[in-house]
């Protein structure tokens, strides 16, 4: 398998634009699939990642990219019409990618009654977008917060927070324990990531961005309470500036943080960032993330990693876009081939997809899936992901929330101006 440098390439790209104005091409192998991801650029992932890559039977040129420039990335080589026949997506950013003009409908290119024959109908919600399956699912999971089980029982700490304040006073002994600890890794740095711990927060508070009637709702006191909340940790130094999933799955799996959100991957990092292998996996426990008030609903995000597809000459079989094209060959060996998705789970913890493969003895026996499904409280999409040019929003909501941890502004004044900024962009 050949892979590329994707900084590089990009880098190169960027440079000869400048000097002539245009951008040239990558020729690629007329057999090669050309994929684009975010999981390989992670090195405790790259490893079994390719495996699993390697089993489809198919020559891929792998790309990698960091997990915050995916979507720049995408665009930027659809754009210079550089190579990429598949590529990885959060499902958050469906919406976003499904503006490209060129990609595939699973439901056309495998039939819509055989996917559904395939999959659960809740796992092909996440590739949906408008009628059309565009993503197709790869793994399908939540955003939970997750526990450090050695080190709340290192802080005395044994039973799960309930409420907030419960909270609080939990991440308070873990700072007392071990005085250079990040008892919570709160996302402090990438606007998606901010905003993602932003939201999970906000309903925590009984708030949200928009209510049912998708009316605008976030200059509220549940966000004033929420942005209060989030300083409150920084100030406390129960959470850091500059914190991203990596640097917060590091801190986890070095035994320097007792929560964080993150998806089902969660316990193949902290395998890897411990150096214990699967001995650690007694130490990853998910839980409800805890509310403002007993009685509250607690709340997780809807979460999924999808493979899309563009309508490229690997799509196709004499000029024709089929299921038994490369690239559809590709995607149907990482996601409908059941000994890889077992073996994803197995290895990174990665909920397969397929109905066959949730019902082995092996996920269906698994105390940490159980544990998992015990933590979903009532799952919410991403209030901001469905939204057209959903980064500008996004962006806005994470730099508000910046403003207050950071003490440029308080907490009225940032709910006030989200409002008055989505609303500009929103006519």
């Amino acid at each position: 398998m050949k892979k590329t440098n994707f900084t590089k390439l990009a880098a190169t790209a960027v440079l000869s634009v400048l000097a002539t104005g245009a951008f040239s091409a990558v020729a690629s192998a007329a057999d090669e699939v050309t994929f684009l991801n975010w999981v390989t650029a992670e090195p405790s992932n790259a490893a079994i990642v390719q495996g699993l890559i390697d089993q489809t039977g198919v020559k891929v040129d792998v790309l990698s990219s960091s997990w915050g420039d995916m979507q720049k990335n995408v665009f930027l080589r659809v754009r210079t019409k550089q190579d990429l026949d598949v590529f990885q997506s959060s499902a958050k950013w469906l919406p976003t990618f499904a503006q490209l003009p060129s990609l595939v409908d699973f439901n056309e290119l495998y039939g819509k009654d055989y996917l559904e024959s395939m999959f659960p109908a809740a796992v092909l919600a996440a590739g949906q977008f408008k009628g059309k399956q565009f993503g197709m699912p790869w793994n399908i999971g939540s955003i939970s917060l997750v526990s450090n089980k050695a080190v709340l029982s290192a802080a005395g700490v044994e039973a799960s927070p309930k409420t907030l304040d419960e909270f609080v006073a939990d991440l308070k002994k873990v700072k007392a324990a071990d005085p250079e600890s990040t008892p919570y890794a709160m996302m402090t740095k990438d606007n998606n990531l901010i905003s993602s711990d932003f939201q999970l927060w906000l309903w925590a508070h009984g708030g949200s961005i928009f209510d049912e009637n998708d009316t605008l709702t976030i200059n509220s006191d549940a966000t004033v309470a929420t942005l209060n909340f989030m300083k409150g940790l920084i100030d406390d130094k129960l959470a850091s500036l500059d914190t991203d999933r990596g640097a917060a799955r590091r801190q986890f799996g070095q035994g320097k943080t007792a929560f964080y959100f993150d998806a089902p991957v969660a316990k193949g990092f902290a395998r890897d960032f411990s150096g214990q292998g699967e001995a650690y996996d007694v130490n990853v426990y998910p839980i409800e993330t805890p509310v403002l008030k007993e009685g509250m609903t607690p709340h997780s995000m809807e979460w999924g990693h999808l493979l899309i597809m563009l309508k490229t000459d690997k799509a196709k079989v004499d000029g024709a876009f089929s299921k038994d094209s490369l690239a559809a060959k590709f995607v149907s060996g990482l996601t409908m081939n059941d000994a890889v998705q077992l073996e994803y789970f197995a290895k990174l913890g990665a909920i397969p997809v397929t109905k066959t493969a949730r019902s082995a003895e092996a996920v269906t026996s698994n105390q940490f899936i159980v544990d998992w499904n015990n933590s979903l409280g009532l799952p919410k999409r991403n209030e901001l992901s469905p939204l057209k040019n959903s980064s500008n929003y996004v962006a806005i909501v994470s730099e508000e929330v910046q403003s207050v941890i950071l003490g440029k502004k308080d907490a009225k004044a940032a709910a006030a101006d989200m409002e008055q900024r989505i609303k500009r962009i929103m006519k």
